[in-house]
C-alpha cells in the first residue's frame, strides 16, 4: 500500500523515511509530554497544560477558538477547561448579549502556573538544543515548522 507520496523525496527513500519517522514518534511523543507540562508528578494533564498555555499567549479565547486552535473537539475541552476552572486557574464568563459564547482566560493564579509551565519546557528545550549542533539544530527547526504549516492545512 503506497502512502501519499511527497515529490520532493525520493520514492525508494521515503520508507525508510517513514519508518524512522515512526520509530521516532514515541519518544518524542513522550519527551515533548514531560517538557510541556509536570504531568510527571501528577499535577497536570498534558492537555490541561497545553490549554494553560495557549490562554497564557491569546490573553483570552472563546471556547469554540480555543478547541480549533488545539484541534481538540469542542466537548474535550470543555472538560478540560472543567478541571481547571475547579483548580482556580481559569475563568470562564458568558457572552453578555448572546450566553451560548463562552469565553474563557487565566486567573492570576492560572497565569503563574502557566508560566511556570513554559519555564519548565524552555529549561527542557534548552537541555535539549544543547545536544544538537547548531547546523543540525537550525535544520531540524526548520523543517518541524515546515510540518507544523503542513499539519495546520488540513
Amino acid at each position: 500500500m503506497e502512502l501519499y507520496h511527497n515529490k520532493r523525496v525520493k520514492k525508494e527513500n521515503q520508507q525508510r523515511y517513514l519508518l524512522r519517522l515512526e520509530r521516532l514518534n514515541p519518544v518524542l511523543v513522550r519527551g515533548l509530554r514531560l517538557l510541556s507540562s509536570v504531568e510527571a508528578l501528577g499535577e497536570f494533564s498534558f492537555s490541561q497544560s497545553t490549554v494553560l498555555q495557549a490562554l497564557m499567549m491569546q490573553k483570552e479565547s472563546r471556547m469554540n477558538d480555543l478547541a480549533r486552535f488545539l484541534g481538540l473537539s469542542k466537548a474535550n475541552v470543555s472538560g478540560i477547561v472543567d478541571r481547571l476552572v475547579n483548580k482556580h486557574l481559569i475563568a470562564r464568563e458568558h457572552g453578555i448579549e448572546d450566553r451560548r459564547v463562552v469565553t474563557v482566560h487565566l486567573t492570576v493564579k492560572g497565569l503563574k502556573v502557566a508560566r511556570s509551565l513554559a519555564l519548565t519546557q524552555r529549561r527542557g528545550l534548552a537541555r535539549m538544543m544543547n545536544r544538537v549542533p547548531e547546523r543540525d539544530l537550525r535544520v531540524f527547526i526548520d523543517t518541524l515548522e515546515q510540518m507544523a504549516l503542513g499539519l495546520n492545512d488540513k
